[in-house]
Formats: C-alpha cells, structure tokens, sequence
C-alpha cells in the first residue's frame, strides 16, 4: 500500500493502477484540474472520449481487471470576479474586505493600516487612511510590485491576478 502511495505521489497524483501504462504520459496537459472516479465495469472492453468546448471526457473500461474503469472530468475553470482597481477607492475597509476577502497581511502605521494581498506573481498594497479623528479608514492609495522582479506591473494587472489565485484556492 505504501508503495501504491508513492507511485501516485510520483505520478504528480495521475493514478495509474500497478501493472496498467499511462497512455497520456508525455502528452501536453491543458493545465485544467480533473476529477477520476471509480465507475461500475462494463462487461466488453471498450474506450471512448468525448470532448466539448468546456469539458472532455475519458471512459475506459476493461473486462480483464473488474472495478478498474475510470472516468475523468475536467473541471472547467471558475470565471474570476473583475473589480476594477479604480473603484476600491474611497471604500471602507470593510467594503473592500466584502470585495476581495481578507488580506494575507496587516500592518499598521500610526492610524494608517497598510493592507497586503499576494498571488505568485505580485503583491498588492491597499493603504487606508481615516478622513479625520475618530472617522472610519478608507482606501486612499494602492501600490502593486512584482514579487520576483524589479520589473513594473499595473495594479489592475496585479488585483487580476489575486482575484485569479484566489479564485483558484478557494
């Protein structure tokens, strides 16, 4: 069983059953996330795929090794909420938290909290500030840098991409 365990870890979690050859080894993946199920054995062996624009579809089923049939779904990807950068401006924290979600980081400046949010690629700074004494902080300024570069990138590109990740994780 351990074995099994390694060889599915080995196989970046492509479960090839031992003693079957993974026929897609070496082919270019589309890098869309799939589900395999285990579907009830038919009694010929067959194989069939179906593909549409949003879905494709691998049935195999084989006489020779009950209960080994497969089935994979691709999982089409969850459409990201857009939210343009310019209209987080002015928000209260609590309306830019029900916009983009809770930040990754928090820090705090005197009266000024400084907001991080990253994805691989970026970081995107969200800088409130409270109008006057006592009055709720909004959002005054945003600043977006690459993670890994000196490089620029806009912050729209860089909110983009932390929308996409975290669509992605959650």
């Amino acid at each position: 069983m351990a074995l099994m365990a390694t060889s599915l870890v080995a196989c970046g979690g492509n479960a090839v059953l031992p003693g079957d050859t993974n026929q897609a080894y070496g082919t270019a993946s589309s890098g869309t996330p799939s589900i395999t199920q285990n579907i009830p054995p038919k009694t010929s062996a067959s194989a069939s795929t179906t593909t549409s624009a949003s879905t494709r579809v691998t049935t195999t089923t084989r006489s020779a090794k009950p209960g080994s049939a497969r089935k994979t779904v691709a999982i089409p990807p969850r459409p990201i909420k857009s939210i343009k950068a310019e209209t987080l401006m002015g928000l209260s924290e609590t309306a830019v938290k029900s916009q983009i979600g809770a930040p990754e980081m928090i820090r705090g400046e005197g009266p000024t909290r400084v907001w991080q949010y990253r994805s691989d690629e970026c970081s995107f700074d969200a800088f409130f500030f409270p109008g006057t004494e006592g009055e709720t902080r909004k959002m005054t300024h945003m600043l977006a840098r690459l993670r890994k570069s000196a490089d620029k990138i806009s912050v729209q590109d860089c909110l983009d991409q932390v929308l996409k990740s975290r669509s992605a994780n959650g």
